[in-house]
């Protein structure tokens, strides 16, 4: 009897650790999981089990404590799924940054291609290659929101939000999909950049855009606009000019929509340029370009949904860079002839 009484100990036991060692859950994907400077096992095992990682903080502190692995957990980002097993977890969150990790910076203004060229010259990805993945890449309006008013035929120009990244250049199993891996390192890359832009695209923002009956679509197109033709308070003034031309059925008129059809950078197009077959040629089509040219910041942003009202119809930039306004076409071809000539 005594012998079955321990048994059954020993099998209610073992059951127990079996039921707290399976995973909490069958949700496969990614979630952030931050450890701060400082934080001990019994915060971090705390935090797991809040965050629904681990079922029980106590079984994942004794396997800890087990392995000995105490000291080696690394403050920072992890991405983890909850349905992973405790070892699996803390393989993840004791995995130094190493050669595997590094930053990436992307600029206000890039364009998608100019990223492209930038993670070549990184040795992260070939520009070709990142391009074509971006074109693959499933960003659904399902999975972002943000996208739900994103024409059919677009593409992810203009939510490549800027700014700086802590990237995966050699990923770690949980992150590999079994497709091939540099796919699954755009993906990586692509997730976090999106996730990002989700982030600072607040309640308040996509109220107001809401509020004056414009798309999120809409508002980076012109953002990106804007992005390259003005800075700091200036930014808020030409989205001003902008919109009004827009409701005047005035052309924009700019350059930096031109520069994006030739593919050049120039401070003032040709007048070849001017003449250009392209939806983005806004001297030749009115309205609004047919998409972002290019990923704005949040000033950007900002400036394209809040415009500050003046008076103003025209503008240019000097060649040091000083932004000239005009409120008649006189005054602008005046301005012209003293700074442009």
């Amino acid at each position: 009897m005594k012998k079955l009484f321990s048994l059954a100990i020993i099998i209610a036991i073992a059951a127990g650790v079996w039921f707290f060692l399976t995973p909490p859950g069958d949700d496969s994907s990614e979630k952030v999981f931050i450890i701060s400077k400082g934080e001990g096992v019994k915060e971090i095992s705390q935090h797991l089990e809040e965050q629904g990682f681990v079922k029980n903080k106590f079984i994942f502190e004794t396997y800890v404590w087990l392995k000995k692995i105490q000291v080696n957990f690394q403050a920072g980002e992890h991405t983890l799924k909850k349905n992973m097993r405790l070892w699996e977890v803390a393989d993840v969150l004791v995995r130094t940054s190493g050669p595997e990790e590094r930053d990436i910076k992307i600029l206000e203004g890039w364009n998608n291609r100019e990223i492209g060229k930038y993670l070549e010259k990184e040795n992260i990805l070939g520009e070709e290659f990142f391009l074509k993945e971006l074109d693959n890449f499933e960003a659904t309006a399902g999975d972002y929101g943000f996208l739900k008013d994103r024409p059919e035929e677009a593409t992810l120009e203009g939510y490549l939000f800027p700014d700086t990244y802590r990237i995966y250049t050699k990923l770690p199993p949980e992150l590999r999909s079994g497709a091939d891996e540099k796919t699954d390192l755009v993906r990586h890359i692509l997730k976090k950049i999106l996730n990002n832009f989700d982030n600072k695209l607040t309640p308040e923002l996509r109220e107001e855009i809401a509020k004056q009956k414009k798309t999120i679509f809409e508002i980076i197109t012109m953002a990106s606009i804007v992005e390259k033709e003005a800075r700091g308070e200036d930014m808020a003034l030409i989205s001003d000019i902008f919109w009004r031309r827009i409701d005047e059925r005035i052309a924009l008129q700019s350059d930096a929509t031109v520069n994006y059809a030739t593919g050049k950078y120039e401070t003032q197009p040709s007048l070849d340029d001017l003449e250009i077959d392209s939806p983005y040629n806004t001297y030749k089509y009115r309205g609004l370009p047919k998409g972002p040219i290019g990923n704005s910041g949040l000033e950007a942003i900002r400036a394209a949904i809040y415009p500050k009202a003046n008076d103003y119809w025209y503008f240019l930039h000097t060649k040091d860079g000083q932004t000239i306004y005009s409120k008649n076409f006189s005054e602008h071809k005046a301005n012209k002839a003293k700074y442009l000539q």
